[in-house]
């Protein structure tokens, strides 16, 4: 059996992961070029990954929202209350 010590191992999964992710960024930029030319001609309008981003953008911007009124409310409360 081949023996590896934990650099090693460590290591071969660290080059596994960027691997991983530049594989990841290929196919998603070809993913972007085909949904450009689909949509050129008229076959796609939308894509359910394009939605997905936008709703996804949308939730942090609501999350951050909701949390900044509620730390603002809080401290309104404390001010009302310790006054």
């Amino acid at each position: 059996m081949d023996q590896k010590t934990r650099a090693e191992l460590r290591k071969i999964k660290e080059q596994e992961e960027k691997e991983a992710k530049k594989r990841a960024k290929e196919r998603e930029k070809v993913e972007k070029s085909y949904q450009k030319q689909m949509e050129k001609e008229g076959k796609v309008t939308k894509s359910r990954k394009t939605e997905n981003d936008k709703y996804r953008s949308v939730d942090k911007l609501l999350t951050k929202a909701i949390i900044v009124v509620s730390l603002l409310l809080v401290i309104v409360l404390i001010i009302v209350f310790l006054i």
